[in-house]
């Protein structure tokens, strides 16, 4: 008798076991037509609309921090208010304000022997250094900045307080040196450990590297006000000189000795403190409103492109404006009593090409606490088809399984059982060279742990173009994604168990 009931108590834990396993990785939230039914208020008329507005010429590119971001940022907060959602928690209205380091290279000033150089024309500063000023320092002239052991161009210099001069690369025929001195980050943290307060590097094609890096140091770089600039303490800046320019002051083809007797000024003012926003929109849930399903997009976009409008269509126009049509989904249903059981929070995050401002702003100081955040949908690029593909029924994936096996499984049946679109794996796997994983939003909820999935429909020829423009957009492909993103949230916001993080 008592092993019959030891074998029985096996068996029921078993089949227990079994069971939640099986109870997990059915749907329990679409099981009838009600989702359908609010699935059905996402079409491609009205993301049509929505485009059409948002990447117009009238919000000159959404730049972060811009004033065609705040305007896309008044639009969104407007849709939100106009679908009955709320503010989020604790912050001014719907808007999330964020300081940003707006780093402007063009406003760095040089003078050597009294002539002002001009930027672009005789030289270019890439450097994140902060602002300083450097008066009538001397120069000296080391050759190619070398300091290995045993072979060291500053041998028997004093370089303290004054601006180093190196050549690019490394010299031809001596093997024994490190390859790595053709590194400029070698040469410049060489430089700050002797003592120097900046470097000027001879660059022989100056203007074939300015043509190939204009987009990155004609346009402002930004990082959070938060981080300063403790990452760049060590270092001194580095500005490219074109050798032609600066035979014009130097004659470079006649130094004899180290000392120039030659002096520069270096202005250093790039910085200036700007506000940027996310802008959030939330949907309190029933009886796990605790509990928080997040959906986010970036709004902002690259601005200009050498003085045209980069309007961003799909870029990611696309994914912002599924979003408002998701949460406006969302909100119908509430409002005729099928609101979610967990809450929903709808983010428009800004500073994405910036470096992922915004949703790294969010994730160190969330609303909502992150140990309550149960998922992120991020959306970015999904309006479009790329050339891997003969037709536009499919979406990537990225990182469904990474976090949470059971988001990958609700994830496959959802669409199985009610999109069927193909979905790409591929920028799903760790050897991706791509490193897709790491490029857009999600990713700052990932590495806090939080499962997500990227949906993306891959690069085309007008990636940060401006050519990106509406006309361009798939709207079916959008409207079959976008409810797929729907379907996908319903179901996790409505089933009992919440998902499970993998071992």
């Amino acid at each position: 008798m008592k092993s019959i009931i030891i074998l029985s108590s096996v068996v029921l834990i078993v089949s227990c076991s079994i069971f939640k396993k099986r109870d997990f990785a059915q749907l329990e939230a679409l099981g009838d037509d009600i989702a359908v039914k609010y699935a059905n208020t996402i079409t491609a008329e009205e993301l049509r609309g929505h485009l059409t507005i948002i990447a117009s010429d009238e919000y000159e590119g959404r730049e972060t921090a811009m004033p065609g971001q705040k305007k896309a940022a008044a639009y969104i907060e407007n849709s939100f208010k106009e679908n009955g959602l709320e503010p989020g928690m604790g912050i001014n209205g719907y808007q999330q304000s964020f300081p940003v380091d707006v780093k402007d290279p063009s406003k760095v000033k040089l003078i050597i022997d009294e002539k002002e150089l001009t930027f672009l024309e005789d030289y270019y500063y890439l450097g994140n250094i902060g602002d300083t000023v450097f008066k009538n320092r001397d120069i000296i002239y080391i050759g190619y900045g070398i300091d290995q052991e045993g072979i060291s161009d500053y041998n028997g210099l004093d370089v303290n307080g004054k601006i180093v001069l190196v050549k690019e690369g490394i010299p031809e025929g001596k093997p024994e040196i490190d390859f790595s001195w053709a590194n400029w980050r070698n040469k410049v943290q060489a430089a700050a450990d002797h003592g120097a307060c900046a470097m000027f590097t001879i660059q022989e094609d100056f203007t074939d590297k300015v043509d190939q890096i204009r987009v990155f140091i004609e346009n402002p770089r930004m990082q959070l006000h938060s981080k300063g600039n403790q990452q760049y303490k060590k270092t001194v800046p580095n500005i490219y000189l074109s050798r032609e320019s600066l035979n014009k002051v130097i004659d470079i083809e006649k130094i004899e000795s180290s000392f120039l007797d030659k002096k520069a000024t270096i202005d250093i003012k790039t910085t200036q403190v700007l506000a940027s926003e996310n802008v959030l929109g939330f949907i309190p849930g029933t009886d796990l409103k605790d509990e928080i399903v997040v959906i986010t997009a970036h709004y902002d976009h690259i601005g200009y492109d050498n003085g045209e409008i980069c309007n961003g269509a799909d870029d990611d126009g696309s994914g912002t404006v599924s979003l408002l049509e998701i949460a406006q989904a969302f909100a119908i249903a509430k409002k005729e009593g099928h609101g979610p059981r967990r809450s929903m929070l709808f983010m428009t995050v800004s500073g994405e090409e910036k470096g992922l401002l915004g949703s790294d702003y969010y994730s160190q100081n969330p609303v909502y606490p992150v140990e309550n955040t149960v998922v992120d949908l991020n959306i970015d690029m999904i309006g479009r088809k790329d050339s891997l593909h003969i037709n536009d029924n499919y979406v990537y994936l990225i990182g469904a399984d990474r976090i949470s096996k059971d988001l990958h499984t609700i994830s496959e049946k959802v669409n199985e059982q009610l999109i069927n679109l193909e979905l790409d794996y591929t920028y799903n796997k760790e050897s991706d060279p791509n490193h897709f994983y790491y490029r857009s939003d999600h990713y700052n909820f990932a590495k806090h742990n939080i499962p997500v999935i990227f949906y993306f429909s891959g690069v085309h020829e007008d990636y940060h173009k401006p050519t990106d423009d509406v006309e361009k957009i798939l709207f079916p492909k959008l409207e079959r994604t976008a409810k797929l993103i729907f379907y996908t949230a319903w179901e996790i916001a409505n089933r009992t168990q919440r998902l499970r993080k993998n071992a």
